[in-house]
């Protein structure tokens, strides 16, 4: 095995949210990474590049966009291992959603099964001296082959615990009937498909050595199943703070502009932000909706005529909108820790929030914190904000300085710290007499 201090550290997580890449950024620049294993991954090819913005600019510059979330120049790509295969099948399910479901469920355990063998492999060709592996890649292959092989295991949960969702569910479809539907949007709620992977949640759970969780609402919520709270830690997220910066020209006034940002579903709590905003609403004051609406929005239509919809914009766009708007909105059920709140942080902007979020907004401080579908208190919340022009002023100011505290470094020293605590545990168990 190799030795722990040198850069023998394997990642796994096969798409590009950003606390991966962020997480192999600082255990590159700490010189403990070894390999990151993913799905596709961007690398620059200037003379290709070149190629494809004489013959397409408009296209090429489209692809551009996209590919460049998939790369990260502070990412060694010698040290990146893809696996294309992955991708291919999220587009291929894509295709048979809502034509062939079977089809596509079983697509669908095919690529989280084929990661999990590619990732065992990973692990048996490099013998790292640990592993980071983010949520539902490694569960029933390659975190057990560690184990077997005493290599500690560091697992970044990107989601909440299953059994909160399991509770989410069973409420919401009796509450929400009507909503249920929407409760992924466009995506099928497919509960054999869930069940099964949230039984490969628990198996994680169980075999990883430290579980990273971005928020203290995710932290109690596993102690309170049986989790023990050493084996947790609390490492949230942060946003870019550099690009996303408040507008300095912004005078808060009667006016008030409250945004909502993420899939328009009944998982961020949709239903609830929509009857809140029908209890609030006045002249001078909108709701706007930052996100692709569903294909079929059905129970939201009435809705519809009362909100301005923004769309998808690009995420180069998105820091713009968030600047103009004066409280964010965002009362998920069911979250990990949406990277978005940090970004509305960044952006000045006082929230009201779920603790179920997974925000570090303190109630009072930089917004509120309302119950998880809770129409009365939201609209209550929301209402004060628009009310109140000094207090969303003065809330303006914390919520930066929040945001400032939860930048990108502190998340890398974190995470290297946690890998290296757990090193540091199985070097003990090692030299125990």
């Amino acid at each position: 095995m190799n030795t722990p201090g040198a850069s023998s550290v394997l990642v796994a997580c096969p798409d590009a949210r950003p606390p991966a890449y962020q997480a192999v950024v600082g255990l590159h620049r700490s010189g403990l990474l070894s390999r990151f294993l993913t799905a596709y991954y961007h690398r620059d090819r200037p003379a290709l590049a070149a190629v494809g913005r004489r013959l397409a600019p408009g296209a090429f510059a489209k692809a551009e966009r996209a590919l460049r979330r998939r790369h990260d120049p502070d990412i060694p790509a010698d040290r990146v291992d893809s696996a294309w295969g992955y991708d291919v099948a999220v587009r291929l399910e894509g295709r048979l959603a809502g034509r062939r479901p079977d089809a596509r469920r079983e697509v669908a355990r095919w690529r989280t099964q084929r990661f999990d063998r590619v990732f065992a492999r990973a692990v048996d060709r490099a013998d790292p001296s640990a592993v980071l592996a983010f949520s539902d890649v490694g569960s029933r292959l390659a975190l057990p082959l560690c184990r077997s092989r005493g290599i500690p295991t560091v697992l970044s949960m990107v989601h909440g615990d299953v059994r909160e969702e399991r509770a989410v569910l069973e409420r919401e479809a009796e509450a929400s009937p009507e909503f249920f539907r929407l409760y992924l949007g466009d995506g099928a709620l497919d509960r054999g498909e869930l069940d099964w992977l949230h039984d490969r949640r628990l198996a994680e759970l169980e075999t990883a050595d430290r579980v990273l969780v971005p928020s203290d609402h995710i932290a109690n919520t596993l102690a309170s199943y049986g989790t023990p709270r050493e084996k947790i830690r609390v490492i949230p997220y942060a946003a870019d703070t550099r690009r996303f910066r408040p507008d300095p020209s912004k005078r808060h006034g009667p006016d008030c502009t409250f945004l909502f940002a993420g899939g328009v579903c009944q998982r961020k709590g949709i239903r609830y932000l929509l009857d809140a905003w029908r209890r609030v609403r006045r002249p001078g004051w909108r709701l706007q909706l930052l996100g692709a609406l569903p294909r079929d929005p059905g129970p939201l239509t009435p809705y519809l005529d009362e909100v301005e919809l923004l769309g998808r914009v690009g995420h180069s766009e998105v820091a713009a909108v968030m600047a103009a708007a004066d409280v964010f909105v965002f009362p998920s059920l069911f979250e990990g820790s949406a990277v978005v709140t940090y970004e509305a942080l960044a952006c000045g902007l006082p929230s009201v929030v779920t603790p179920s979020a997974g925000s570090v907004v303190r109630d009072g401080a930089e917004g509120f914190l309302v119950p998880a579908g809770d129409s009365t208190s939201l609209a209550e919340r929301m209402e004060r904000l628009g009310a109140d022009p000094a207090l969303r002023e003065s809330m303006s100011v914390a919520a930066r300085a929040r945001a400032e505290a939860f930048d990108w470094p502190r998340y890398h020293a974190a995470v290297v710290d946690a890998v290296r605590s757990v090193l540091g545990d199985a070097d003990a168990e090692r030299n125990r007499p």
